[in-house]
């Protein structure tokens, strides 16, 4: 064995904790060899040797040989220096089982220093006292009668609340199961039943949604307020009391949050995420960015969704950084000025938001802003660079999904390796590859169907187990999204193969508006659909046909579906197609399926022709 294969083996044995780690080792054939520990081993690697490892070589290093052969180039190996055994590991991603773990250690180790920022309530929390809250509100989820394992459901905005129970939940062994607000209660007891959740807890807010989810006969429910114990002015009286509680010992398999998300049939599926999804995506984004102890982000983005969770929470606690939560859009118009009163460093937002700073003409003032992240939906080009010549500040633009638990790939920073009009290069923690309609990998340049693989991927859909092994092939996500990588890795997207639509990152299947206007018995047929949209990047328009067109109204039709879908799925054009005399059936294909293509294209040239036309009703 030469001298730099002998110090590689001693770095990666210490580094994986496992003596396994030698010739012929690779990820694949050693459990020790997590992504979390991946990344701590480059570091490792890079410091002692000096070579030079780009993060989007991370994945492809990913055995003893290819580490060799990469450093053999640049290093003999009889003058490689060797590596300090007392050496310390890097503080960016250390090696946690959970969550829980993550957060009770930093707390213990970082005590005062602030790490939950709530400008709205005017109040911050620090690390020893988020652990004592969260700790509080665990032992009041032990008296409700929940224990490791069961879900709990939380209906809450961006809040101390939310972040509390976040935790507390984390520290029991809970699954979380978070819930849109915004849904409806027949949507939101769909998810408490089919989540098996113990208890939901709703937003004072929402006290009437509340009565409502009861009343449809779901599981236990209460506000999350002073009367049941759980708001944070309630846990914060009873922090002082509390010993702080370890979490159980948990794997990194196991699951820590359902989330839920739009369904082929209707209903929503929960994509079943453990803590290794959520650490190892949260490690990617630490290491890609260059996060540091220290850093501040803020969160804009709704924390029921994984972007909130992953590069505004868990990416900041694991370098022992903090984070300034916002309730979301109710926040934008003050968001420049957050951002220079806290001096934030990075933050993640949908394109739909930098559309809308430009639209209000908001100024920025702050020198702090390093980054902007942006995802969720199709970044135009045009936005990005008026953002960017507006503001002085960079988007780094990126891919993922629900089931990749945040995002999969992003452009390269800094800001001057970037590929405009790519969704960047494969994160460390996964691969990514383009295939055609046989699974076979294409060459660069030719467009086929993105499969995505890593230890941030989910491994199965909540009691869906047809859909799991469909969309799960050998580990492999398919994701239904189409697009194409070029020479140099860079991955750009294309299309989505199903019909979802995206309305400012919300992402709402057709299905879900057609099953309810199918409950109408004067409605013969329906198609949902996508439209262009300036702000949202996409709107929804539906095409009817109805049964009797004097009271089958486009108006009729928008109060029918008010208060039995959520706001944001309702259309923004409802148009019926009896009184057309160039549209007398929707087109259908050969099997019948309804050609939504042509709906959109004839939708396109009715707004061209006459925009008044177009508009059927507003929702």
């Amino acid at each position: 064995m030469s001298v730099l294969e002998r110090q590689l083996v001693e770095i990666g044995r210490r580094v994986l904790e496992t003596e396994h780690f030698g010739p012929g080792a690779t990820m694949e054939s050693l459990p020790e060899w997590t992504s979390l520990r991946h990344v701590l081993l480059l570091g490792e690697i890079a410091a002692s040797f000096g070579a030079d490892i780009r993060i989007e070589d991370a994945y492809r290093l990913d055995s003893f040989a290819r580490l060799i052969a990469h450093l053999q180039p640049g290093i003999a190996a009889s003058a490689v220096a060797p590596a300090a055994a007392e050496a310390p590991l890097p503080e960016a991603s250390p090696e946690f089982a959970s969550i829980g773990a993550l957060f009770l250690a930093r707390a213990q180790a970082l005590g005062d220093r602030p790490f939950l920022i709530f400008p709205k309530d005017g109040v911050t929390f620090s690390y020893r006292a988020s652990l004592a809250m969260a700790s509080a509100a665990a032992r009041r989820l032990t008296a409700n009668g929940l224990q490791r394992g069961d879900r709990l459901c939380i209906v809450l905005p961006n809040g101390p609340e939310f972040l509390i129970l976040y935790f507390a939940a984390h520290l029991l062994g809970l699954v979380l199961v978070p819930v849109n607000p915004a849904l409806s209660a027949a949507e939101i007891r769909f998810i408490v039943d089919n989540s098996g959740a113990r208890l939901t807890l709703f937003d004072p807010g929402l006290a009437h949604v509340c009565l409502e989810v009861a009343a449809l006969g779901a599981g236990p429910t209460a506000l999350a307020d002073a009367a049941s114990g759980f708001g944070h002015a309630v846990l914060a009286a009873e922090a002082d009391l509390a010993a702080p509680l370890a979490p159980p010992p948990l794997a990194a398999a196991d699951t820590a949050v359902i989330l839920y998300t739009s369904g082929t049939t209707g209903n929503p599926k929960g994509v079943v995420l453990s803590h290794r999804n959520f650490l190892a995506d949260a490690a990617a984004l630490v290491a890609w960015f260059g996060f540091h102890p220290g850093t501040r982000t803020l969160c804009i983005l709704p924390m029921f969704h994984n972007n909130g969770q992953v590069i505004t929470l868990l990416s900041p606690l694991l370098v022992g950084g903090d984070t300034v939560i916002l309730e979301g859009k109710s926040a934008l118009m003050s968001f420049w000025k957050l951002i220079d009163d806290y001096r934030v460093e990075w933050t993640s937002v949908m394109p739909a938001f930098l559309a809308a700073f430009l639209e209000f003409g908001l100024k920025r003032h702050d020198t702090t802003l390093r980054g902007i992240v942006c995802g969720g939906q199709v970044l135009l080009d045009e936005v990005r660079a008026r953002f960017e010549a507006e503001y002085g500040v960079p988007v780094f633009e990126g891919y993922g999904l629900t089931e990749t638990t945040s995002f999969s790939s992003l452009n390269r920073f800094p800001a001057e390796a970037r590929v405009f009009g790519s969704i960047g290069r494969a994160l460390p923690c996964n691969c990514m590859r383009i295939v055609g309609p046989d699974g076979v990998e294409l060459a660069a340049g030719e467009v086929g169907q993105i499969l995505i693989k890593g230890d941030n991927v989910a491994g199965r859909y909540h009691d869906l187990p047809a859909l799991s092994r469909e969309r799960y092939i050998d580990g492999w996500l398919q994701t239904g999204d189409y697009g194409h990588v070029d020479t140099d890795g860079n991955f750009f997207f294309a299309t989505r193969l199903d019909d979802m639509i995206i309305k400012g990152g919300e992402n709402i299947y057709p299905s879900e508006i057609e099953n309810v206007l199918h409950a109408r018995a004067d409605v013969v047929e329906c198609a949902a659909f996508g439209i262009p949209d300036p702000i949202l990047g996409q709107d929804i328009c539906v095409y009817v046909k109805a049964r009797d067109a004097e009271t089958c109204t486009a108006d009729a039709l928008a109060a029918h579906l008010r208060g039995r879908i959520a706001r944001f799925k309702q259309p923004r054009h409802i148009v019926v197609i009896n009184p057309l005399a160039d549209l007398p059936e929707l087109p259908k294909g050969p099997t019948r399926k309804i050609l939504r293509r042509k709906l959109q294209d004839h939708f396109a040239a009715r707004l061209a022709a006459a925009p008044s036309a177009a508009t059927g009703a507003s929702a």
